[in-house]
Order: C-alpha cells, then sequence, then structure tokens
C-alpha cells in the first residue's frame, strides 16, 4: 500500500525528533500476544485441607499454661534423633479431654537407641503414689505411636497429670528426653447418645466440635490404620493437627503412623 504524503510527514517527524530509522507502515513490527501454556492440572480440584476437609477443632478457652510438648535441653549424650525431637501430640496448652477411662496418648517417637520408654500418670492433687507406671520396649520404626492406658485408669471429672519419658540412660535420669501434658475425664449424656448413632468419621467430627482432643485423635488414628489411602481422612488428619490451639507443622503431620502391632509392647520386668 502506498505511503500517503501525511503519513509520509509523520515519519520523518519521528526520525527527526527520536533517531528512528524511517519506516513504512508496511515494515513496522506490530508485537504478538505471547501464547500461554495451559496447566497440566487444569480443571483438577486443589488438594488442601481448606477444600476438602470439614473437621473443625473447638478447644476449650485456654487458660495460657503451656504443655511440654516436646522435651527440654539435655547436656550430654543423646540417644534419640533430633529432628524433628520426641513429640506429644496434645494441644499447645491447658489440659486436654477424653470421655473414657483409658484412653490412648499419641506420641512421635524418633529413632533411638533408648534403654526403654516410661509413662508416668499422677492424680493432679497427689504427687506421692502414681496412678499408673509402666515402661516400654523402644520402637523399631520412627513414626507416630499410640499408647494404651488400662481400663479405668481415669476416674470422672479428675484431672491427671503424665509424663512420657525417653529413657537413655537408667543411671543417669537427666540424660532422659521427657514430655509431659494434662488430661481430664468427663461426662456428656448428650454427646454420647449423638455419638452412638454416628459413624467413625462423624465421631471425629463429633469429639472435634466439642473440644474432646484425644478422643477425636485416637478415632481419626484408627480411621487412618484402617484406610491409609482415603484422601478425606488424610485431610482430616492435617486439619485437626494444625488446628488453631494444635499448630503441628507440615513435617509431623506427614510422619506415618505405626500400627497398632508395631507399637512399644510392655516390659514385662517392670
Amino acid at each position: 500500500m502506498p505511503v500517503t504524503m501525511p503519513q509520509k510527514i509523520w515519519l520523518l517527524f519521528l526520525t527527526a525528533t527520536f533517531g528512528l530509522t524511517a519506516l513504512s507502515p508496511t515494515h513496522i513490527a506490530i508485537a504478538q500476544p505471547k501464547k500461554e501454556t495451559l496447566p497440566n492440572n487444569l480443571g483438577q480440584p486443589k488438594r488442601t485441607v481448606q477444600s476438602a476437609a470439614r473437621l473443625r477443632l473447638n478447644l476449650p478457652p485456654s487458660l495460657g499454661k503451656p504443655n511440654r510438648r516436646v522435651p527440654a535441653a539435655t547436656r550430654g549424650g543423646n540417644c534419640i534423633a533430633n529432628n524433628p525431637k520426641l513429640t506429644a501430640l496434645i494441644p499447645k496448652y491447658d489440659t486436654a479431654l477424653t470421655t473414657i477411662g483409658n484412653p490412648t496418648l499419641y506420641f512421635f517417637i524418633p529413632q533411638n537407641t533408648a534403654a526403654y520408654l516410661e509413662l508416668v500418670i499422677q492424680n493432679e492433687n497427689d504427687n506421692e503414689q502414681p496412678v499408673y507406671q509402666q515402661k516400654y520396649q523402644t520402637n523399631t520404626k520412627s513414626g507416630i505411636v499410640g499408647i494404651n492406658l488400662p481400663p479405668n485408669t481415669l476416674a470422672l471429672n479428675q484431672k491427671y497429670i503424665w509424663n512420657f519419658s525417653v529413657i537413655c540412660n537408667p543411671e543417669n535420669p537427666a540424660l532422659s528426653k521427657v514430655v509431659q501434658g494434662t488430661i481430664q475425664r468427663f461426662e456428656n449424656p448428650l454427646l454420647m447418645k449423638k455419638l452412638a448413632q454416628a459413624t467413625l468419621q462423624e465421631r471425629v467430627q463429633l469429639y472435634a466440635e466439642a473440644g474432646i482432643w484425644h478422643d477425636a485423635l485416637d478415632t481419626l488414628a484408627r480411621l487412618r490404620s484402617s484406610r491409609p489411602n482415603d484422601f478425606k481422612v488424610k485431610a482430616d488428619w492435617e486439619a485437626l493437627l494444625t488446628a488453631p490451639g494444635v499448630e503441628f507443622d507440615q513435617q509431623l503431620v506427614q510422619k506415618p503412623l505405626i500400627p497398632a502391632k508395631e507399637t512399644p509392647k510392655l516390659l514385662l520386668n517392670n
């Protein structure tokens, strides 16, 4: 297409003003829009706790008393790995609740060369005589384990303090790794009625909404063991362990749950 006189004058003006080479419109390069590459996962749901999980944990109001979920630093030898550390799976603060007399307490236990493990439970108002004291064999695998208490260990409406220890050297208690928490058993007849008519996954939700930590965690752990590939159960597990007031990191959330048959066994020569 021939260049008209006004176009020629305009090109000469641009050349004089900006030092541009006079080009006819037929030779001016026009920027083409960059072709976008669509992601491979377009249309697939995002697998996040927010989109998949319905679990909501309502813990009782905090009194500000922190639990000792990981051991304090110790000097000297070390018989247990520290990344991540021995960890009690309990909320960050105050008393964790249960509705039964023999709850299961859960811990992440790393690889270790300990002499044995020990669990001691005491009445909050009586530090003299333990309500329960038992030694266990060390676990052979790193992971999250459940320690079952005997029937009727806990009385109704009574607070207990428990200590779970990895005993590195029985001759030197200062080298032991210890975590500590508080637990209380209480009764809720209305909740019990709802639970009797609920599925296991519905029970997890009912326990969580009522703020009953130990029962929610144990029920969910059993579900996770029986349905290892169930995405909804995995999402609920992550939601529970990262809920406000609990807030474990992803490194712990992703740790394997050790099957019941492989959890630490009682030491008979206790």
